[in-house]
């Protein structure tokens, strides 16, 4: 007999809070977590992990965790409940760093319709995709060096970085450094800054109420004039036609 398929069940944000925790517990369920913003430390399983943004949790059902807020960071996540058999699971061990920031994307559009009333069992496809994609980075590690320098980027993101800084961080040429970034990954460092602060600037596009002159500066982005272009540009769409598309998406 097959196993039953994953099904999600809810979604929610745990916004940025100085002083946030949660003291050790355990669900009936499986929950994925997404974090977004800020840094917490995780301990399950008697093991002790200090997280991130860019950073993907897996709590299995019936493991006892504790969650701690970083008060210099707070920790900003998605967190998505659902039901697996562990076989859907088994790529999954605990901890994921979702680069490309797919997972992300899947997360906030399953947590705000969630919490505009579509039905749970109208989710359940997108949640399969999305754990589709964890299978994915499972099956394509990245290099620790790239992992690294990448982490130290997603930091930047508001703030002003150039190739001569990376490369000073790096102890390297600013050549050696392209090349070498090009080499684990396919692309150069400022091309793929450029790429998480789009991923940032469109999940600020879909989860918050913030306007477009607002994101760009909030992901170093400039203007809401360079943000449209770029928009444009990668994803075939200005901010605020993508809104929209989410809005009528959640009416129909």
């Amino acid at each position: 007999m097959p196993s039953p398929a994953p099904e999600f069940l809810s979604g929610g944000e745990v916004l940025p809070e100085r002083g946030w925790h949660m003291p050790p517990h355990s669900h009936q369920v499986h929950e994925l977590i997404v974090i977004l913003d800020g840094r917490m430390r995780l301990e399950i399983d008697g093991q002790t992990f200090d997280v991130e943004a860019g950073d993907l949790l897996l709590y299995r059902a019936g493991h006892v965790h504790k969650e701690t807020s970083d008060d210099a960071a707070p920790v900003n996540t998605f967190f998505l409940v659902f039901k697996a058999p562990e076989p859907a699971l088994e790529h999954f061990a605990l901890q994921l760093r979702d680069t490309d920031g797919r997972v992300r994307q899947m997360a906030a559009w399953l947590v705000r319709d969630h919490q505009a009333g579509v039905a749970p069992e109208r989710q359940t496809p997108l949640l399969r995709a999305l754990l589709t994609e964890t299978r994915r980075l499972c099956g394509t590690p990245v290099d620790p060096w790239l992992a690294d320098l990448r982490r130290h980027l997603q930091r930047q993101l508001t703030g002003r970085v150039c190739l001569e800084d990376l490369a000073r961080h790096c102890g390297m040429s600013k050549f050696a450094l392209v090349r070498k970034y090009r080499r684990f990954s396919g692309t150069t460092p400022m091309r793929d800054l450029q790429r998480m602060r789009l991923n940032q600037a469109r999940t600020l596009m879909l989860t918050t109420g913030l306007p477009v002159k607002a994101i760009a500066p909030a992901v170093g982005l400039g203007d809401e004039y360079q943000l449209s272009k770029l928009f444009r540009r990668h994803f075939r769409l200005s901010p605020r036609e993508m809104r929209a598309r989410l809005h009528r998406r959640r009416r129909s």
